[in-house]
């Protein structure tokens, strides 16, 4: 399909989203493989609302530990795994860390007007307050790590300073862009290589707590190098636990080992918020395409994140450039979408939910599926269980199956099925809930829990059985079927079988 059929398509697929008369049925909304993942908060962690949320198409909860106390969050997290099991639905936990954020001190009268043009020093935090002619830094010192023409950046780059002078014990700095600071805003260096770790002592304290609750993934903040998430994944690994690691790409220094990076991690997110503060916006939608692609290649899912429907917060419907935006991550091969404030702070939470189902879903009509193959070409030869989930897509195809069964034990048959894009459903079928509910996060998979049997053919058989069940398919359909079953070794893939569906009574 050329560019020009590609936009008439979506042209006439976006008009459905608005119209009134003519709007997507919630038949086809279900069918929607793009996953959404919403940030739970104070206008969303009520047991009401996560309902609201699960109902409205969320896949999985995103809890922010830059805020909120382990008690307000266990709280959440026991209501979202007793509404998914009363709804039915799989629903996965994702544990975003703070991680190293840079902040200034409190601010005389918790804010304070600074004007373009005029000096104005930073200094090390040591307990004093930030006013109009002084703003202490906390976690780095400016003065180790300041130049003079280096940019500084306030409240997510509303304000913008630049360095003029560097002394013994401040720097001074010209406002470029002025505004009002807040106590606590953030402060970045895009210019300076600030050296920190990516999981401070609250970071691994969070984790401890992540891990005893049994959340499904668990985001690393401010990664550098593959050294962050391997530090990470010991940790893990030594508690006896095996939460998948979502590396948030927002560093510059993280774009420099993005292919070591993607190596070791379960998934990337696109942090658009911080990244954005780090390298030039126009850069963004390159960089975005790029780390779309590094994840898609290796076949992990890739989270686009940070103000996707940041008017929401306040409107009732996203404004059109958010539209383009949200279709453009899902048309460029993302996994999944994320809300942040749009769900967490925002005044309608499940309308947001609701809006990026349905722009995502019509994206998905113009999805390039055979520019998108090209991009993966002999990413199938890395290993056999890759090669395998290949030719289950390819078989598919040429037999013309109703649907893909993904049996797995780890979810990583179901992963690398997902990863090809196949058009046929795709169904991930596990014995283990750790497993369907990560499953949650991966491209195009209805997660399915089955029985496991003795045999290889028994369990194919209660495979095909339970999606037959699920999804009321006619006898006679035909599937294609893969994965790594109970009976091998845990996150082998082996198995590659054409079926027929013969369980429902006449």
């Amino acid at each position: 399909m050329n560019s020009e059929a590609t936009a008439a398509r979506f042209e006439s697929l976006t008009s459905q989203l608005w119209s009134r008369e003519n709007p997507l049925d919630e038949q086809s909304l279900a069918q929607r493989k793009t996953k959404v993942v919403a940030t739970l908060g104070p206008s969303s962690r009520s047991p009401e609302k996560i309902k609201q949320l699960i109902e409205a198409g969320a896949n999985v909860f995103r809890l922010n530990f830059s805020h909120g106390s382990h008690d307000e969050h266990l709280a959440v997290l026991k209501d979202v795994r007793r509404i998914a099991a009363e709804m039915g639905a799989w629903i996965a936990i994702l544990q975003d860390l703070s991680g190293p954020k840079i902040r200034i001190s409190n601010v005389e009268g918790d804010f304070c007007p600074i004007s373009d043009g005029q000096l104005i020093e930073l200094r090390v935090a040591e307990g004093g307050l930030s006013n109009a002619k002084t703003i202490f830094v906390e976690t780095v010192n400016p003065i180790q790590t300041l130049h003079p023409g280096h940019h500084v950046l306030l409240a997510d780059g509303l304000i913008e300073l630049m360095t003029e002078s560097v002394t013994q014990d401040h720097v001074v700095c010209r406002v470029v862009k002025g505004g009002r600071i807040r106590s606590r805003v953030g402060i970045a260096f895009p210019d300076s290589d600030v050296n920190l770790p990516a999981t401070t002592k609250k970071d691994l304290t969070d984790l401890d707590w992540g891990i005893k609750n049994g959340v499904d993934y668990v985001a690393i903040s401010f990664v550098r190098a593959a050294s962050d998430i391997i530090k990470l994944r010991h940790i893990i690994n030594d508690k006896g636990a095996s939460t998948g690691i979502i590396a948030k790409i927002e560093r510059k220094a993280a774009l420099e080992n993005i292919e070591e990076i993607v190596q070791v991690s379960d998934g990337l997110m696109v942090a658009r918020g911080d990244l954005g503060l780090e390298v030039p916006l126009e850069q963004l939608p390159m960089l975005q395409k790029r780390l779309i692609e590094e994840a898609n290649f290796r076949g992990i899912p890739v989270i686009v994140a940070t103000q996707m429907m940041h008017s929401m917060i306040t409107s009732v419907r996203p404004t059109r450039a958010e539209v383009s935006d949200i279709a453009a991550a899902v048309m460029g091969g993302a996994d999944a979408v994320m809300l942040s404030d749009e769900t967490a702070i925002g005044e309608h939470p499940a309308e947001c939910v609701r809006y990026i189902s349905r722009i995502s879903l019509a994206a998905e009509q113009s999805f390039a599926f055979e520019e998108y193959k090209l991009r993966l070409r002999n990413s199938d030869s890395y290993t056999v269980p890759d090669a395998i989930a290949y030719a289950a897509c390819a078989a598919a195809v040429k037999t013309s199956a109703d649907a893909i069964i993904a049996c797995t034990e780890t979810g990583t048959s179901a992963r690398l099925v997902a990863k090809y894009r196949p058009k046929q459903p795709l169904y991930g079928l596990s014995r283990k809930d750790t497993t369907l509910r990560r499953m949650a996060l991966f491209w195009g998979i209805r997660p399915i829990s089955f029985s496991s049997a003795e045999t290889h053919d028994g369990e194919i058989e209660s495979a095909l059985q339970a999606v037959q069940a699920r999804e009321g398919l006619p006898n006679g359909s035909r599937a294609v079927v893969t994965g790594g079953l109970s009976t091998q070794t845990p996150g082998s893939t082996s198995v590659l079988q054409i079926r027929e569906l013969s369980f429902l009574k006449s």
